[in-house]
């Protein structure tokens, strides 16, 4: 499987533009500093509902594609009409 950290660097970038802490943009994202973090280290991908949410607070700068493998990505593509 090959690892997408599209997300994480957006997300590190939409952190930066926006000027804000780690605890306001976990505010913004409805979920703990904890799991922020490991989104923005690449430790982790948020679940389907937390990557809609992530990229409604950024305005689509991160979509909900954005974190998935190129594996998954072809597999939403073939399945999209």
């Amino acid at each position: 499987m090959t690892v997408n950290l599209t997300g994480t660097r957006l997300l590190r970038e939409w952190t930066s533009r926006e000027s804000i802490t780690r605890r306001e943009a976990a505010d913004r994202l409805q979920v703990g500093v904890a799991t922020l973090d490991s989104w923005l280290q690449g430790n982790r991908r948020p679940g389907l509902a937390a990557a809609r949410v992530i990229e409604e607070a950024t305005n689509g700068l991160v979509k909900t594609d954005d974190w998935l493998t190129e594996e998954e990505l072809a597999t939403v593509r073939s399945a999209r009409p």
